[in-house]
C-alpha cells in the first residue's frame, strides 16, 4: 500500500487534497489502496468533481438524506456521496455538517475541496479552498511540470488571480519562484491548510523535473512527497 505508508495514513483521518495538477487521480488511487486493505471510505467533494467511472467506488449517494442508511450498509470499499449533480455531469458538494453525521461510520474520508479545471496551475480566490475543520490532513497536489509553462489563461485556472499571487506577467515563463509562491504566498494553495499538511509533486519524472523540484521546495517547511501518478513511485524529499 504505497501511498497509504508513504503519507502517513491512520485510522479515522479525515483528509482534504487540493491543488492542481493530479488530485482526482490521486484521491482515487488513495481510496483504491484504502479499498484493497478492506477498509471503508467516504470520497466526496467541498467544490465539485467530475462524477467518477463506476469501477472507483462501490457504492453511490446522491441524495444527503439517504447517506446515513447507505453509509450503515455499507460493510467495506468506496462509497461517493454529494447532494446532487450538476449540469456538467459533476458531483456536487457535502457539507460539513452532513460530513459529520457518517464521519464515525467510516474508516477514512477523503475530500477534494478544491477545482483547477484539469489546468495545472491555479489563483485561489477568497473561498477556494473549502477545507472543513475536521480535517486532519492536509495534502497539496502540485504539478511540477507547471514550470516552463508560458503563463496565459490556457495553462493556469483563475489566470488574473494567479497573477496577483505570484507576480508573473501575461506570456512570461513560469519559474520555480511562480510556482512556490502558488503554494506558500498569502493566498496560496496551502493558505487554509488544517492539520498535518504534506505537499505532493507529481509528475517528477527526470532529471529535469528533479532540478525544478529542488528549486520550488526551498523554503517549503513541510513534508514534501515526489513521483508519478502515471509511473507510480514516490519519494519523500530530504532537503539538504
Amino acid at each position: 500500500m504505497v501511498l497509504v505508508n508513504m503519507f502517513g495514513l491512520n485510522g479515522g483521518d479525515i483528509i482534504s487534497i487540493m491543488g492542481a495538477g493530479g488530485k482526482t487521480t490521486f484521491l482515487f488511487r488513495l481510496a483504491d489502496e484504502l479499498r484493497e486493505m478492506g477498509k471503508k471510505v467516504l470520497v466526496t467533494t467541498t467544490t465539485r468533481v467530475y462524477m467518477p467511472p463506476k469501477d472507483c467506488y462501490d457504492e453511490i449517494c446522491l441524495d444527503i438524506k439517504e447517506l446515513p442508511d447507505k453509509s450503515r450498509k455499507l460493510k467495506k470499499g468506496v462509497m461517493v456521496a454529494g447532494s446532487g449533480v450538476s449540469s456538467e455531469n459533476k458531483l456536487l458538494a457535502l457539507d460539513q455538517e452532513t460530513i459529520n453525521k457518517v464521519r464515525t461510520l467510516y474508516d477514512y474520508i477523503l475530500i477534494e475541496a478544491d477545482g483547477s479545471r484539469r489546468k495545472p496551475l491555479k489563483g485561489w480566490r477568497e473561498n477556494e479552498p473549502v477545507v472543513i475543520d475536521e480535517t486532519t490532513k492536509t495534502i497539496a497536489v502540485v504539478d511540477i511540470r507547471g514550470v516552463g509553462l508560458t503563463a496565459n489563461p490556457y495553462t493556469i485556472h483563475n489566470f488574473e488571480l494567479f497573477k496577483e499571487l505570484t507576480g508573473i506577467e501575461d506570456g512570461e515563463a513560469v519559474t520555480s519562484h511562480h510556482v512556490r509562491k502558488m503554494i506558500t504566498g498569502e493566498k496560496g494553495l496551502l493558505q487554509k491548510g488544517i492539520g498535518q499538511e504534506i505537499v505532493y509533486f507529481n509528475k517528477v519524472e527526470d532529471d529535469k523535473d528533479i532540478e525544478n523540484l529542488k528549486e520550488v521546495a526551498k523554503g517549503i517547511k513541510k513534508k514534501i512527497i515526489y513521483g508519478s501518478l502515471k509511473y507510480q513511485f514516490y519519494h519523500e524529499f530530504i532537503k539538504n
